[in-house]
């Protein structure tokens, strides 16, 4: 299976690509070849087709971050460790918070939105440059929601 790497960008704001910033996932601009590296991720479904259930995980070291649904803080995005948790039941939860669903974006059908296995009513989206797993319903919550896919910003491996 071929390895997707990708990076997004807003669709409202398109200088805006999403980046972890040291555990705290955000849309930003670009300046730095590390913001490049953070900005830089591995989808793990199968295809870049909608529908598709996969996880959002870094492509650029350091190795086994995924982009996690933080419960415990306001469902904000966090880039979470996970291939190193021992505990079987705390690893599934974690993979399961992480999964999402590739759909076309209901504002814009051509582009991507992700809407999280877990909680079926939350999309991961962007609120003041922050990301969060949200309900959408306005458009302006619709658009932010909204996130084209781009060819990685940094190609190499780790």
């Amino acid at each position: 299976m071929a390895v997707l790497k990708l990076s997004l960008f807003s669709n409202n704001f398109p200088d805006f690509f999403i980046i972890d910033h040291n555990g705290l996932v955000d849309i930003a601009k670009m300046e730095t070849e590390d913001d490049r590296r953070n900005a830089t991720f591995q989808w793990t479904g199968s295809s870049l087709n909608f529908g598709q259930k996969g996880m959002l995980v870094r492509a650029v070291a350091p190795p086994g971050f995924c982009l996690h649904i933080a419960t415990f803080d306001n469902f904000r995005i966090h880039s979470k460790f996970f291939t190193g948790i021992t505990d079987p039941q705390v690893k599934a939860r974690v993979i399961e918070e992480s999964t999402y669903i590739l759909q076309a974006a209901e504002i814009d059908p051509n582009q991507a939105s992700f809407r999280s296995v877990k909680f079926p009513d939350r999309f991961i989206r962007h609120r003041g440059f922050e990301l969060f797993a949200e309900p959408v319903a306005t458009p302006d919550e619709l658009q932010s929601a909204c996130f084209r896919i781009a060819q990685p910003l940094h190609p190499a491996e780790f």
